[in-house]
């Protein structure tokens, strides 16, 4: 049986409605027979989603590591009537939880039985349904092949996909000082996956994990989850431009996930979690994804501060020498500098936004393309 027949099958057998969500809280199914729902589960059949004040609530009552059935009380501010949990678990791994009303009851055996075997049977159906994700986020992720198919069948798996742009996160494990990144044990690679969100499995190889979420209300905070979980472990996190779910957009974040992560593997002056956006001079020494470098764009070709920018660079950010240079006033030099930050919101104080923004300017200046990207050399 599929998922939607197990819930089916299950909800004749106990006489209510039933819903499976993932552990990142993706709704996943729910049965028809569902005269008593509660508003909370309204709400997450109609966004697809469990809302995160939710999963924090439900996560208190431990669901995560839980191997039996779990009662939760009613939450009246959250729209929850009690109800029953059975965490779905494979391999020693949580894949999702079975909801059941429980509507101040207990289960009986014959209920007890009922479920156990149909979590068991979920679980079979869930793995199997992330075989197939996973195949294909390899097809859509090689290079050497046509993305559309897998783009197209990924969709209609997850129909999520189309109405929200993705993020791709990927993780490498640091190496002692960051000196290497080293290929990923069996070990690191549980847990790599485990603790990263996803919408869909994780697409592993032997040097790095993928997983891919959506970006909007929901993905920063299951990445911010994600993340708090990873903060002592000896990971590294990269990042990927917010894209639609496109075959040339995510293989360009695909890219910039994996050398963002690379490189906060390797040098200590990054943060462990980097986006790609906040990669610094990286973005100009590692060009993964077509296109300019946009961190020159927000002064919008005003000569006067990009010519201060540069100038103030390359006297070593000495303002006297930069005002002798220019004929200006240091008071107007500094004026400018506090342009300059808050228009790119960058700390000039920073020696790897400096970098970044002095290779900008030198690529700007040997090229001929202005900050937006256009050339004008012909």
């Amino acid at each position: 049986m599929d998922l939607q027949d197990l819930l089916e099958d299950l909800a004749q057998r106990l006489g209510c409605g039933l819903f499976v969500d993932s552990t990142d809280g993706r709704l996943l199914g729910y049965s028809k027979q569902d005269a008593h729902a509660d508003p909370a589960r309204v709400a997450s059949v109609m966004s697809r989603r469990v809302p995160p004040e939710i999963r924090e609530w439900q996560n208190r009552y431990g669901i995560s590591k839980a191997t039996e059935v779990v009662r939760l009380p009613p939450n009246d501010e959250l729209g929850i009537r009690a109800r029953f949990c059975v965490p779905i678990r494979r391999d020693g791994r949580c894949l999702g939880y079975l909801w059941i009303p429980a509507d101040g009851k207990a289960l009986d055996e014959t209920a007890l039985g009922a479920l156990q075997g149909a979590a068991a049977e979920l679980a079979r159906a869930l793995a199997g349904r992330g075989d197939e994700r996973e195949g294909l986020i390899r097809w859509l992720l090689d290079p050497d092949r046509t993305g559309e198919g897998a783009r197209d069948r990924l969709a209609a798996l997850e129909p999520s996909l189309l109405s929200s742009e993705v993020l791709i996160c990927a993780g490498v494990p640091m190496g002692r000082h960051r000196e290497r990144v080293p290929a990923l044990s069996a070990t690191e690679l549980e847990r790599l996956g485990t603790a990263l969100p996803r919408v869909l499995p994780c697409f592993v190889t032997p040097t790095h994990v993928i997983a891919l979420l959506l970006s909007g209300p929901s993905g920063p905070t299951a990445l911010d989850e994600a993340l708090r979980k990873v903060a002592r472990r000896p990971f590294a996190i990269g990042i990927g431009d917010p894209v639609p779910f496109e075959v040339r957009a995510v293989r360009d974040a695909y890219g910039q996930a994996r050398a963002a992560a690379g490189v906060a593997a390797l040098d200590p002056a990054l943060p462990r979690v980097l986006p790609w956006s906040g990669a610094g001079p990286y973005r100009m020494l590692l060009p993964v994804a077509p296109g300019a470098d946009p961190v020159l764009v927000p002064l919008k070709e005003d000569e006067e501060l990009l010519r201060t920018l540069e100038t103030y660079l390359d006297a070593g950010c000495d303002v006297q020498r930069t005002a002798a240079s220019l004929h200006l006033h240091r008071t107007t030099v500094y004026y400018r500098l506090d342009r300059i930050a808050t228009t790119l919101g960058a700390d000039l104080r920073d020696g790897l936004v400096r970098s970044h923004l002095h290779l900008a300017l030198k690529a700007r200046r040997l090229s001929g393309r202005p900050s937006n990207g256009h050339s004008v050399v012909t």
